[in-house]
C-alpha cells in the first residue's frame, strides 16, 4: 500500500448489506458518532449507484464522503449534493481489460449463469455460480491463465461471482479514494461481511470483521482484522473502540 497522505483524519470504508446495513438503530447511532469525530465515511459495496441513492434517500443517511461502487468498478465523489463518477478511475482500470473476451472464454462453463443485466457494466461481470464452486474457480482461473487475460476474480455470499478488471476491486478502489482524499494508509479502516470485501483485509488495511460475517470472510487471520462479536454497524463501532478511533 501506499502511504502518501498528509492528513490526520480517519476513513471508515464500509460495506453496506450485511456491515453498515442490518440494523437500522446502531447504523444510525455509527454514523452520527462519525459526524461528531470529524470521521469521514466512505461506502464500499457491491450496489449500483442508483441502489446507493435509494438507501440514502429511505434511510435519510448522510451522503458519503466517497462511494466506491460495483465492487470498487466505480468510484464518486460528492460535488454539490451529487455523487459524480471519477472518469480518471474508469481510465485507469480499463487498462488490460479485455470484457466481451473474458465473456466468450466462459461462456461454455455449464455451472456460471449470467445475472441480470442491471449488474452486468462495462468494468463488470457477473455470474450465479452455486454449484462445484472451487473446482469452476480453478478452470477459470486456468483459462485466463491460458488465454492471457488478466482479470480479479471475485467469489462472494457462496454463490456470486464477479469479474473485474485486473486494476480495480475493493482494495484498490479504497486506496484511490485514501489518495484522493489524502489520508495515510494506515488511518484507513475497512469494514466488511462477505468474500468481496476480503481484498481489503489482504491488502494490509485496518479493518473490522462484522461478527455476521461469512466464513469466507471470518476465517481470514491477519493481524490486521478485528473480529466483532457484534454484528453489523454494532460491530464496526465495536471495532472502533478496538481501535482507539472513537
Amino acid at each position: 500500500m501506499k502511504n502518501n497522505g498528509s492528513s490526520d483524519k480517519v476513513i471508515v470504508c464500509t460495506d453496506l448489506d450485511g456491515t453498515l446495513i442490518g440494523d437500522d438503530d446502531s447504523m444510525y447511532e455509527l454514523l452520527e458518532i462519525a459526524d461528531n469525530k470529524g470521521i469521514l465515511v466512505v461506502f464500499c459495496t457491491g450496489r449500483h449507484l442508483p441502489a446507493v441513492t435509494e438507501f440514502i434517500e429511505e434511510k435519510g443517511v448522510p451522503e458519503p464522503d466517497a462511494c466506491t461502487c460495483l465492487v470498487g468498478t466505480e468510484i464518486y465523489f460528492p460535488v454539490e449534493g451529487e455523487l459524480v463518477l471519477d472518469e480518471r478511475w474508469s481510465q485507469i482500470i480499463s487498462e488490460e481489460w479485455h470484457r466481451e473476451e473474458v465473456e466468450h472464454l466462459l461462456e461454455d462453463v455449464r455451472e456460471l449463469q449470467l445475472q441480470e443485466a442491471e449488474w452486468q457494466t462495462r468494468f463488470k461481470l457477473s455470474y450465479y455460480l452455486k454449484d462445484n464452486q472451487p473446482e469452476v474457480l480453478k478452470e477459470v482461473a486456468e483459462r485466463l491463465e491460458n488465454a492471457k487475460l488478466k482479470a480479479n476474480v471475485i467469489p462472494s455470499g457462496g454463490e456470486l461471482l464477479d469479474i473485474l478488471p485486473v486494476n480495480s476491486g475493493k482494495a484498490k478502489a479504497t486506496q484511490y479514494v485514501a489518495d484522493e482524499l489524502t489520508i495515510n494508509s494506515e488511518d484507513v479502516i475497512v469494514c466488511g461481511d462477505s468474500g468481496n470485501d476480503l481484498c481489503m483485509f489482504k491488502a494490509g488495511f485496518k479493518g473490522i470483521i462484522v461478527g455476521n460475517a461469512r466464513d469466507e470472510l471470518k476465517d481470514f487471520e491477519g493481524e490486521n482484522a478485528y473480529h466483532a462479536k457484534s454484528g453489523y454497524s454494532t460491530g464496526i463501532i465495536e471495532g472502533l473502540e478496538h481501535f482507539d478511533i472513537i
